[in-house]
C-alpha cells in the first residue's frame, strides 16, 4: 500500500470541512442519495457529522447504517482532482460523549444552537473501505487500519492548546494563514480549532485552512516547537 496515497488522502479529508453523505433512500426503495454534511474528525480520524431526525439522510441511516462520504479537493478540473470516498456505517454517537461536542463546536460554532433547537445527534462513519484517487491513473484502495491515526490531541490536552494559539498567539495564526496559504486575514477572524499528530486547523471567517507539520508531533513539547519552527519560516 502506498504511504505517500495513504498520506495525501488523510491531507485532503483534513483539509475539507464538508462532504457528500450517499445513503440508501427509505423513500425510493434503496436508491442511493445524496446530501451535502459538515464534519469534523473525531479522536480516532474517522469523521464526526451532526444531524437531525427529520433530515432525509438520518431517515435513511436509521433504517440502514451502510453510506459514503465523498470529499473532492478544489479544482477547476475534476477529472484530475483528486478525491476520496469513504465507506461505512453511521454510528450514533453516545449522548454522555462531551469530548465529540466540544470538537465539533469549535469548527461549527453555530451548530451549537442548531443542536439544541431541534433534534439533532452526533453520528461517526465506522470506515471500512476507502477508494482514494489523486489524479489520473494514481488510483488506490487504502486500508481503513493504516488510514485512519489516532489523535494524541484529545479532550482537555487539544483544547489547552488550541485555547493558548488563540488567546496568546493570534498574529502567529495570521502570519501562518498569509504566508502559507496567502489568504488575506485583515478584519477577519483567525481562530485555531483542531490539532492531531499530522498538522492543525484554522479557520479564516469561515474559511478552513489545514497546516501540515513538517514531521509528526505527539505531545505538547513537540506541538511547540513544530510551531515555533513554522513562525520562524514565515518570518524569514
Amino acid at each position: 500500500m502506498s504511504q505517500e496515497a495513504l498520506k495525501e488522502a488523510r491531507e485532503l479529508l483534513n483539509s475539507r470541512s464538508f462532504g457528500v453523505l450517499s445513503t440508501l433512500s427509505v423513500k425510493l426503495e434503496g436508491f442511493p442519495f445524496g446530501s451535502v454534511v459538515p464534519y469534523c474528525l473525531d479522536e480516532a480520524g474517522a469523521p464526526v457529522i451532526l444531524i437531525s431526525t427529520i433530515a432525509e439522510h438520518t431517515k435513511n441511516l436509521m433504517n440502514d447504517p451502510r453510506c459514503s462520504i465523498t470529499i473532492l479537493r478544489e479544482s477547476n478540473n475534476v477529472q484530475s482532482n483528486g478525491r476520496l470516498c469513504l465507506v461505512g456505517n453511521m454510528e450514533k454517537l453516545p449522548t454522555e460523549d462531551e469530548v465529540t461536542p466540544e470538537k465539533y463546536y469549535r469548527h461549527f460554532p453555530k451548530s451549537a444552537g442548531y443542536h439544541q433547537a431541534h433534534d439533532f445527534s452526533f453520528y461517526r462513519l465506522d470506515i471500512k473501505d476507502i477508494r482514494y484517487i489523486g489524479g489520473f491513473g494514481r488510483i488506490h484502495w487504502l486500508d481503513a487500519k493504516d488510514f485512519c491515526l489516532q489523535n494524541p490531541f484529545n479532550g482537555k490536552s487539544e483544547a489547552y492548546i488550541i485555547n493558548h494559539m488563540n488567546e496568546d498567539h493570534q498574529k502567529d495564526l495570521a502570519l501562518y494563514s498569509s504566508h502559507f496559504q496567502q489568504i488575506k486575514t485583515e478584519d477577519k477572524q483567525v481562530r485555531m480549532v483542531g490539532i492531531d499528530t499530522e498538522g492543525f486547523d484554522v479557520f479564516v471567517d469561515d474559511r478552513k485552512l489545514r497546516f501540515t507539520f513538517e514531521n509528526p508531533v505527539t505531545d505538547a513539547k513537540q506541538a511547540r516547537e513544530a510551531f515555533v519552527a513554522l513562525s520562524k519560516a514565515a518570518k524569514a
